[in-house]
């Protein structure tokens, strides 16, 4: 049997890697919570390990009030130690909502670059998405200028499966740099 080593910090990179191309192709709801969910454990263990300070309140500007609660439920399910108090007491089910997740996951890139790290290919695609799609800070982000607003108001017009095709499409179009065997074709 042979054995792998991997730390942890390239164990996040790879779950919140995989939960992107997940989310776009939007085949699994529950598999990319799940993944999401592992991938901002992780990191924000790191991230406290790390002394850094704890970036999840900020994000939950973005929520409605009555939303904030069920985030924190969302981050604590499929955790076997707590989720006895968080599934449904009728037919022990997982409350999940895909914008939530989609906030965990847009937190996991600020987790990741906050830990010194420059974001992935993945990673800064998702950010552009999730920030058309919710608009954040769209008076002081650079992403959001005169020339992207038509773009950002079409994306965020449409419906998710579609804001999610979208998403698949630039993330399987636009590559970063090729590795050395993309150069060569060792592919």
């Amino acid at each position: 049997m042979q054995k792998n080593r991997i730390n942890e910090m390239e164990a996040a990179k790879r779950l919140v890697n995989l939960a992107i191309k997940l989310h776009f192709s939007h085949t699994d709801p529950v598999g990319i919570h799940a993944l999401t969910l592992s991938g901002y454990r992780l990191l924000h263990r790191l991230s406290n390990r790390a002394h850094q300070p704890d970036i999840v309140p900020e994000y939950l500007n973005y929520l409605a009030p009555d939303d904030r609660q069920f985030f924190f439920s969302s981050v604590m399910s499929l955790d076997p130690v707590t989720n006895h108090g968080l599934l449904s007491t009728i037919d022990r089910s997982y409350n999940y909502a895909d914008e939530i997740t989609d906030l965990i996951l847009f937190i996991c890139c600020a987790l990741y670059r906050h830990l010194d790290n420059n974001h992935t290919h993945e990673m800064k695609i998702y950010i552009i998405w999730y920030k058309a799609i919710n608009r954040l800070k769209e008076e002081n982000d650079p992403i959001y200028n005169t020339k992207t607003k038509d773009g950002f108001d079409y994306l965020k017009s449409l419906p998710r499966e579609k804001q999610l095709t979208l998403g698949y499409d630039a993330l399987k179009n636009l590559r970063g740099p090729a590795s050395p065997k993309q150069r060569t074709g060792a592919f």
